[in-house]
């Protein structure tokens, strides 16, 4: 599914390198109160142990706002330390669900085995700032810039000092960007930043240009963008930091 991805917003500041796995999926209307019991009540808690572990650096469970019959309605987010946490055995940490909560896998997800889950998309995180305040929507712009380089140059060096400044008063909780690793090609964007806000109002703010954080930029400043998709997912469960 091109560019249906999703973000992290929540996340703790951490050093850059670490890697967030988006996994869309959609579940059917039918079986989103069993989904959601599941998630919650069982799956939040093997994931807490993963971070307790040191295996996972944080996990969330979101839900798509504004979402049609044909699209992916939740999302589920991990991220690991780094790329090397990514891809080791103990990534699955999903299959510890009997040593952590007694239900074996295999019985646990079969309350909603008619969702249809869409592929994983792997993103470097390559900066972030954080408020310390929790955050409980958030906004996923994806692009893929011609000078990628710039870019990434402008989020560092002109954008997050910014953001940084005015954040508290825009109801902005974090943000952060990110480059894609897997998969990669024109359908698929290359670029993605979040942007997490404490309320749906401010989030609205934000997007219409109206909110306190997009008033500080000088867009003339910055490299042109051309977005080619924003989301905004509102989070359902998620980790502590360990």
């Amino acid at each position: 599914m091109k560019n249906i991805l999703f973000t992290f917003l929540l996340l703790p500041f951490f050093a850059t390198a670490q890697v967030a796995v988006f996994h869309p999926v959609k579940i059917p209307q039918d079986q989103v109160e069993k989904f959601l019991e599941i998630e919650t009540n069982y799956s939040q808690k093997v994931a807490q142990n993963a971070v307790k572990k040191g295996d996972l650096l944080w996990w969330a469970l979101m839900k798509s706002f504004n979402a049609t019959s044909k699209d992916y309605n939740y999302m589920w987010v991990n991220v690991y330390k780094d790329i090397d946490a990514t891809v080791s055995s103990s990534a699955s940490w999903w299959t510890n669900s009997e040593e952590v909560v007694g239900v074996k896998p295999q019985i646990l997800y079969d309350g909603w085995s008619g969702g249809e889950a869409d592929r994983r998309y792997f993103y470097q995180i390559k900066g972030q700032i954080d408020s310390g305040v929790e955050g409980k929507f958030v906004i996923f712009n994806f692009a893929s810039p011609k000078n990628i380089d710039k870019v990434i140059s402008d989020s560092k060096n002109y954008v997050t000092p910014r953001f940084k400044k005015v954040m508290k008063s825009a109801g902005m909780t974090g943000w952060g960007y990110a480059t894609k690793i897997t998969p990669q090609g024109q359908d698929y964007a290359s670029f993605m930043t979040y942007d997490a806000f404490d309320s749906m109002s401010n989030l609205m703010k934000h997007l219409s240009g109206e909110g306190a954080a997009m008033k500080s930029l000088d867009l003339d400043k910055l490299e042109r963008i051309n977005w080619e998709s924003r989301y905004i997912l509102e989070i359902v469960s998620s980790t502590a930091s360990n």
